[in-house]
This record gives C-alpha cells, sequence and structure tokens, in this order.
C-alpha cells in the first residue's frame, strides 16, 4: 500500500490564515475544489482509504495530513463523504492557536474514526540536527499532550521534514511510539530501532488528481520521478541546509 500526505486545504485568500504563513508552506496547500477532484480520482481507483493505526495495521491506501492546520475538520469532512477516515498528525505546541486546530477539535475527529498522531512539539526545520535531549523533549512532550487530549497516547507520528537519522528513531521509538512516517515516497515497510516506518507520497498545492491517484496506484513513471525528485533534495538538504533554504525559496517565489 501507498500512503499520501497532504497538508492544509486552503483557498488563496486564506493561505497565510490556515496553518503554516509563508511561502513555503503555500507550496503545500490545495485548493477546496482541488482537493475534492484528489479525492474523486483516488475513488476512482476503486482503493478505499484507512488510517494505519500502529505498527500492525494494513489498508489498501492512507491519506494523511501534516501540521495539525484548522482546515483538518473540512478535510476531514469530504473524506467522511466518501465513507473514509483519515490521519492528522498534529504540531502539539501549535493546538487551539491562530490557524491551527483545536483541542476540542482534534477529539471531534478522534471519536468519529480518524487517527491523531503527532508532528513533534514545536515542528523544528530539521529535526535530525537535533541532540538527543532535545528530540525526547520534542516527541515525549507531544505524546503526553495528546494522551492528555484524546484520553490516550498516540501510537503513530511523521518526521517534520520527513528526514531520518538513528537519534530521530531512537528517540521516537524510547518516547512509546509504534509507527513512524516520514515523507520519502516508498512503499516498503521497514523495521528500524523497535520501530516500523513507512513513507509518503508528497502532495503539493501544484500535484494534479490524477497524479494523486497514479502515486496511490503505484505506477512505476509517477512514483519513481517523485522518488527521484525527494533523493535529489535530501542530498542538497544534506549538504548545505543554507543553499538547500535559499532554493526553496526561489521556488517558492517562481
Amino acid at each position: 500500500m501507498r500512503t499520501l500526505m497532504y497538508h492544509d486545504i486552503a483557498t488563496a485568500a486564506e493561505r497565510e490564515r490556515i496553518g503554516f504563513p509563508g511561502p513555503l508552506a503555500a507550496r503545500y496547500k490545495l485548493e477546496p475544489q482541488a482537493f475534492e477532484d484528489h479525492l474523486d480520482a483516488l475513488a476512482a481507483t476503486g482503493l478505499r482509504p484507512a488510517p494505519l493505526d500502529g505498527a500492525a495495521a494494513s489498508a489498501e491506501t492512507a491519506v494523511t495530513f501534516d501540521d495539525g492546520g484548522a482546515s483538518a475538520p473540512a478535510a476531514a469532512a469530504a473524506l467522511e463523504r466518501r465513507g473514509w477516515r483519515g490521519q492528522f498528525f498534529v504540531t502539539t505546541s501549535r493546538v487551539g492557536t491562530p490557524g491551527f486546530a483545536t483541542a476540542d477539535e482534534l477529539r471531534e475527529l478522534g471519536a468519529r474514526g480518524h487517527v491523531i498522531g503527532s508532528h513533534s512539539h514545536t515542528h523544528p526545520t530539521y529535526m535530525g540536527r537535533l541532540s538527543r535531549p532535545e528530540l525526547d523533549e520534542e516527541w515525549a512532550r507531544s505524546r503526553e499532550l495528546l494522551a492528555e487530549l484524546l484520553g490516550e497516547p498516540p501510537r503513530t507520528a511523521s518526521v517534520p521534514g520527513g528526514f531520518l537519522s538513528d537519534e530521530v528513531i531512537a528517540s521516537a521509538a524510547s518516547a512509546g511510539y509504534e509507527l513512524l512516517f516520514t515523507s520519502e515516497p516508498e512503499a516498503r515497510v521497514h523495521r528500524r530501532g523497535g520501530l516500523t516506518i513507512r513513507g509518503r507520497y508528497t502532495i503539493w498545492a501544484s500535484t494534479p488528481a490524477r497524479m494523486a491517484a497514479a502515486y496511490a496506484q503505484g505506477r512505476p513513471l509517477a512514483c519513481g520521478r517523485l522518488w527521484l525528485e525527494w533523493n535529489a533534495k535530501k542530498l542538497a538538504k544534506s549538504v548545505s541546509p543554507g543553499v538547500y533554504q535559499a532554493l526553496r525559496g526561489v521556488r517558492a517565489r517562481v
């Protein structure tokens, strides 16, 4: 199975008020009608998305959302109209702040069958470069807050930026997570450091609906192209984060 990674759903006028602000974050935000088109294209494949709540869970495909932005209830409602449920990874320091989902909204989503997981506490730009104590604080604090909010600790998490290190994995496992999602576009499931690790296929604001469906179906040309793009980005990020950020800024302005 393959997992699609969305962020927020927002009109052009709403982009600065929903989720993280700025042109880089805007690259991930789909127009509401574009999101509906994506879900229609996914439905046409015959696949039925379902969340993955833990290491042993399985599904035909999964639809996930990073950050915990204020569009989460609308995204969930769009899934529910098709009989589906999604997976929402929350930046816990942002819960209830302007642009982000409230605690009541997240509790309601959980009660309706959506899975709520961690996206760290503060959403570090380069989580793989944090010290172990800093990583432990990010994962453990987020899990503690979500346990208070939901009534039980989450079993799933996703990595801000999507890139792994051995310490990121060890820290997440130590905090009690079972299933960790990255941004690497691959279907193969890994076991590392006591964790199950799954990749995801990134959806951009410019991703056509047919391409999202192609990722979910595992079409080699679409999936292979995204894999090449992701690994080029990974290399640039590892060589020079400063240059990588500058290039991202140029691309966002374009």
